[in-house]
């Protein structure tokens, strides 16, 4: 079926070979993509409740004081634990990599109890628009202003937080928040993160940010970050990745503006690229600290999801390089030095440069593939038809 899909999507012949047509259209063997949503399905059971009827069928350290069940893992010997295979089996060994803790039925997630619903005139948001350069400048000058304009009020506080996510397997995550009062900066926070994406380490560093500053007496916050959607997420209490740290971040924030009415935090986004000088100054602290992770530390929902999504890439391509699978007369082609290789994200590598032309991504493929009307198909298919090309070569190519 997903064979005929991408026939059908890139127009190339029925001849074509399945992996070459599968690469081209940007669609991952199935086998791979099943795989990777039953390994992310795995991680999901950590987000369920304690009496949920899964639960019960888990081992001890994941069943979260339920009753066990009396086909539960947690009455398994060993010796039959380690013969027994299936999808409880994977989801227990899943869940053993995850340091995440999650909280469904949170007080603070309760509708009409959440923190932007009991303060929604005291936490603003600050959007930069990226795309144009001239709203960013507009945007960088305006937190310029605000920035300079704190340093003469001691009740203000303005914490720049950043997060550096190393390549190297065997390095944590670092979250960092530098604090600024009267001009000047007063306190530091640094820690490691663990094994986290980029947008729970940012939302780490913004909530040890804001403990600092709540811990240093003040009636106003303003934390800059150059990752917005992690500031929003640490005042959303409901079910995500690194949710923990959002409860933590509501509870701070909750009592902290219930003391005063007129407290207010206000988040503003600065881009990185724009390397301005607080947040250069944080990103230069954080990019210079190495922390070497334990060898069994735990990772958070979003890093997990965001491995196997990764390995299943890495799967395919490697696949790829297998002639059987593109196909042996696959047109490899190069961009910046690297040969192009298949993937799924916004569209694929090659559909893309169709720019939505039926007639002109079926040629393309045609072309790619080495499957198409020309001699060289014909000397392999129709090898009693005419193969020389019309510039008088012996072979169409």
């Amino acid at each position: 079926m997903q064979r005929r899909a991408a026939l059908w999507i890139t127009g190339a012949f029925r001849t074509s070979p399945s992996g070459g047509v599968e690469s081209i259209a940007g669609l991952i063997p199935i086998h791979l993509h099943l795989r990777k949503l039953a390994i992310r399905s795995a991680y999901r059971v950590s987000t369920l409740p304690s009496n949920h009827a899964l639960r019960s069928l888990l081992s001890k350290d994941f069943s979260l004081n339920s009753s066990p069940h009396p086909q539960s893992l947690r009455l398994l010997t060993p010796a039959k634990k380690a013969k027994v295979k299936g999808p409880l089996i994977n989801v227990d060994s899943s869940l053993s990599h995850l340091s995440d803790s999650f909280s469904p039925f949170a007080p603070e997630s309760k509708p009409g109890s959440r923190l932007m619903d009991i303060f929604p005139d005291s936490i603003h948001f600050h959007p930069c628009n990226r795309s144009d350069k001239h709203e960013m400048y507009k945007h960088v000058s305006s937190l310029d202003s605000v920035f300079s304009s704190s340093s003469s009020d001691r009740n203000c506080i303005s914490v720049v937080t950043d997060a550096s996510v190393p390549l190297v397997g065997s390095l944590q995550a670092v979250s960092a928040a530098h604090l600024y009062r009267g001009g000047r900066q007063v306190s530091h926070a640094k820690q490691a993160s663990g094994r986290s994406s980029s947008t729970d380490a940012e939302l780490y560093s913004i909530r040890i940010g804001i403990a600092k500053a709540i811990s240093l007496q003040c009636n106003h916050i303003i934390l800059i970050t150059d990752c917005l959607p992690a500031a929003k997420l640490a005042v959303d209490p409901s079910i995500h990745s690194s949710q923990s740290q959002s409860i933590q971040v509501c509870r701070l924030l909750s009592d902290w503006l219930a003391a005063k009415p007129s407290r207010a935090i206000d988040f503003w986004d600065v881009p990185s690229k724009w390397r301005w000088k607080p947040h250069l100054k944080v990103h230069k602290d954080i990019t210079s600290t190495r922390i070497h992770a334990p060898p069994r530390v735990g990772a958070t929902l979003d890093f997990l999801r965001h491995k196997i999504t990764n390995d299943c890439q890495k799967s395919w391509e490697s696949t790829f390089w297998r002639k059987k699978y593109r196909g042996s007369g696959f047109l490899l082609s190069k961009k910046n030095r690297k040969f192009l290789t298949p993937t799924y994200v916004k569209g694929g590598t090659w559909l893309p440069l169709a720019n939505e032309s039926p007639s002109l991504c079926a040629r393309m493929s045609r072309a790619i593939l080495n499957h198409a009307p020309i001699g060289a198909y014909r000397e392999r298919f129709f090898p009693l038809e005419p193969k020389s090309c019309r510039c008088g070569h012996r072979l169409e190519t």
